[in-house]
């Protein structure tokens, strides 16, 4: 039995060789590992003849006896049929690697050859009409063949190592160059300390579209419930075949047993289970923080060609968990500056109202509805944050006003008035010199500015006044004339809104005021009820 497996095993240029040889009118059989004769796969008569049992059979021994030979030679096995012994080497030796037939004009008249097509069936006249092409060799002309064939399969062997190197090099090249763009985009993104939701999500769907994973995960212990940690908490890119409450138990189960300085392979007996819940084998990468382990990403279901993680899947789960932890550590850092910055500003502010009983949350409420309204014209979060902090610091200056003005029962003078109306440029020169309050100090220092150019502290008028304090102007005199003053009492929402309408143009922005007056102020009156609350246990 002929077994074809040897010219499957791709070691040789079968294809090429075979091609070559059939040019020139030399069929060829392939010689396997253990001496497995490979016969010639083409259809028609000429390459069924070449498969006929007593020819087989002689090809069979030559192969056997040429083996033991340090130098074979070619043997003619009938009248006008030679078989040419071709040299290959594989492992670091040199070995016998295909047989070619040279076929003379004495072939056909041989019994051999009758003996042949009659083993196959095939009248011996198609046979030798399709053969006769190949009839043109000789003793002379197959004496010298031998080392003309090894030298070109040599030449074969050579040109398809170099393309396999070449392609190798080629998918180096794409990896590394995939592996770089990866590293190159996750850097890019490190700065977003704010967001550390969002930054996990981008890594998780970076690492699945650039190593083909089914699904990537960010898998977090629970430790200390700091904002930065995700204690806890499992980020998912793409989908995992099982239900995820029990995906996500596993998880929890599994990450306590990692070694935070190793990967590992998790396959189809681990204990955990989870290479069975997910059916394919997972990459498991530590997360570490301060040495210590946080967390892991993990990759399953690879697709593509090849489903067996590779180096090049663990090298940049490796590189990405780095990233995560530097960013984790970073974020952490920043997570408290800013709880500490905010921390700050909110005892500042909260000392400000406090000094005026009628004041109390004034601040916050503002910070609030500013929130509210730039989220409403279409700001992004990160920026209608900035516009919170504003509103929260925006009476700051009142802190360089004499209290006996700021807390006067009753209408002020115009002395009075004006000592009141310097508080946003003190507030402007409080804050001016902190470089990261740039974006917010225009909100303090022109709150108060009028849309009709009759404001203060400059007179700016419309589109010169900055956004941040056409919004703070709007949100400020809705919580005033919404609250209880010296002078007057809260007025009914109704007649408030009313009068932010009537302003429109004059006091306000006309183009702002039709998005304040149609935000939903639940929140701002649960807001009111809690500082009254706050109010009353102070009195």
């Amino acid at each position: 039995m002929i077994d074809n497996r040897a010219n499957q095993a791709g070691v040789l240029p079968h294809d090429q060789f075979r091609g070559r040889c059939t040019r020139l009118g030399l069929p060829v059989w392939f010689v396997g590992d253990g001496g497995v004769v490979v016969a010639p796969a083409p259809s028609g008569p000429e390459w069924a003849f070449l498969r006929a049992r007593p020819l087989i059979e002689q090809v069979r021994k030559a192969t056997v006896e040429w083996s033991a030979m340090p130098v074979p030679e070619v043997r003619q096995i009938a009248p006008g049929l030679w078989l040419v012994p071709v040299m290959g080497h594989a492992a670091g030796r040199e070995r016998l690697a295909a047989i070619a037939a040279a076929v003379g004009p004495g072939l056909f008249p041989s019994t051999f050859f009758a003996g042949c097509c009659r083993d196959i069936g095939i009248d011996p006249s198609d046979v030798g009409t399709r053969l006769s092409g190949w009839a043109h060799h000789s003793d002379s002309s197959v004496s010298g063949l031998a080392k003309i064939l090894t030298w070109m399969l040599d030449d074969l062997v050579r040109g398809a190592v170099g393309e396999e190197s070449i392609d190798c090099f080629t998918v180096q090249l794409t990896e590394l160059y995939e592996e770089i763009g990866f590293v190159f985009r996750l850097g890019r993104t490190m700065n977003q300390l704010a967001e550390p939701d969002g930054f996990m999500e981008n890594v998780c769907r970076e690492l699945r579209e650039t190593l083909s994973f089914g699904w990537i995960a960010a898998a977090f212990l629970g430790s200390d419930n700091h904002e930065a940690s995700f204690d806890g908490h499992m980020i998912l890119s793409g989908s995992v075949p099982c239900p995820l409450p029990q995906f996500h138990q596993v998880l929890r189960s599994l990450l306590p047993t990692l070694d935070p300085e190793r990967f590992v392979l998790i396959e189809g007996d681990e204990p955990s289970g989870l290479a069975r819940l997910v059916d394919s084998t997972v990459v498991v990468q530590p997360i570490r923080r301060k040495g210590q382990l946080i967390g892991a990403l993990l990759a399953g279901n690879k697709i593509g060609r090849d489903p067996d993680p590779s180096s090049v899947d663990t090298q940049m789960l490796d590189a990405a968990a780095v990233f995560v932890g530097i960013f984790l550590e970073n974020a952490s850092l920043y997570a408290d500056q800013r709880s500490l910055f905010l921390g700050t500003l909110g005892a500042l502010t909260a000392s400000i109202d406090a000094k005026d009983r009628y004041t109390c949350g004034h601040s916050e409420r503002v910070a609030h509805l500013a929130k509210r309204l730039a989220l409403t014209t279409g700001m992004d979060e990160g920026q209608a944050e900035r516009i919170r902090i504003s509103g929260i610091v925006h009476d700051v200056g009142k802190i360089g006003v004499p209290e006996a003005v700021l807390c006067k029962q009753g209408r002020l003078t115009d002395d009075e008035f004006a000592a009141i109306k310097l508080h946003p440029s003190i507030g402007y020169r409080i804050l001016k010199d902190i470089p990261q309050m740039s974006d917010i100090v225009p909100g303090v220092l022109y709150h108060h500015e009028r849309w009709d150019g009759r404001g203060y502290p400059e007179g700016l008028q419309g589109q010169r006044i900055p956004l941040v304090a056409r919004i703070l102007a709007l949100a400020d005199s809705f919580d005033a004339m919404s609250s209880n003053r010296s002078y007057r009492a809260a007025m009914p929402r109704e007649r408030v809104l009313a009068e932010i309408r009537r302003c429109a143009g004059t006091q306000f922005d006309p183009d702002l005021t039709p998005a304040f007056v149609s935000l939903d102020f639940t929140e701002f009156d649960g807001l009111v009820s809690r500082h009254q609350a706050i109010e009353a246990r102070a009195a």
